[in-house]
């Protein structure tokens, strides 16, 4: 059965000049359909001067909001311990739940990632979506101040929290499917997905979930990819796994890969 409805976008766009190569190798060999610029780190630029160069990337860019690494834009964050060190880096690593945050903590978050968000309109690129690094966006007193943003600049669509594939446990998969169906669903006016996750999430889901549910061609869904070289020059994702062997088995599938939140 065909899946007609799927995005494979590639995360930490900006990262580096390497990762940006890795990234448009990636679309020249037509593995993906979308990627996620970031804002704040050493490759903007460069990822900038590769989006002006190449027509198939001007309308496929995201902004992949970043918390955990580099240096803030911002002039409040560093003050907020939470999420940068003494000498003003960004430090937040997710090693517990953030279910709330101070005034001040809430007032530094959304005025960096906005000037994240700024920096990229500054140079031409209105992105399509929003998602994160490290999936900050998916802690759930962060997640209404990225709806928030996302809502005042009508981007349309903010990547979901995982919900494909194995989770380790019952209270993690209640939080997932409480956040998604809370803050991203068709209630919120977003156009999302119906499921998301990686490489291995898509496998085990078709593995798993064909025969189960509504048929593949009513759903949609996002694949994220961290596309780099290995030493022999070889694109591979995160996991250091060969990429093009990896998603070729589910592109094989598609019959409409790309697609806007209008299709939804």
């Amino acid at each position: 059965m065909a899946l007609s409805r799927l995005i494979v976008n590639a995360d930490d766009f900006g990262y580096s000049v390497a990762v940006n190569r890795a990234i448009v190798c990636g679309f020249e060999s037509s593995l993906l359909t979308s990627t996620s610029l970031m804002a704040n780190m050493p490759g903007f630029d460069h990822a900038i001067g590769l989006i002006r160069q190449h027509p198939f990337l001007q309308h496929n860019v995201g902004l992949h909001l970043n918390l955990t690494e580099g240096w803030p834009l911002s002039r409040t964050l560093p003050a907020c311990p939470t999420f940068c060190g003494k000498g003003g880096r960004l430090i937040y690593a997710r090693e517990r739940s953030l279910f709330r945050l101070g005034r001040r903590e809430r007032m530094g978050v959304y005025e960096e990632m906005e000037m994240q968000l700024e920096r990229v309109l500054a140079a031409g690129i209105r992105p399509t979506h929003l998602d994160s690094h490290h999936h900050m966006h998916t802690e759930w007193a962060i997640a209404p101040l990225v709806c928030r943003l996302a809502r005042a600049h009508g981007i349309g669509r903010v990547r979901l929290t995982r919900n494909m594939g194995s989770v380790p446990s019952r209270a993690k998969r209640w939080y997932k499917t409480v956040f998604n169906y809370w803050f991203l669903g068709r209630r919120s006016g977003f156009g999302n997905t119906d499921y998301f996750g990686d490489i291995r999430d898509m496998t085990f889901f078709l593995a798993e979930k064909v025969g189960k549910g509504p048929p593949l061609e009513r759903l949609s869904f996002e694949i994220m990819v961290h596309p780099s070289f290995d030493e022999g020059g070889g694109l591979v994702d995160y996991d250091g796994k060969d990429l093009r062997q990896g998603l070729l088995p589910i592109l094989k599938r598609g019959t409409n890969l790309a697609f806007t939140s209008i299709d939804l």
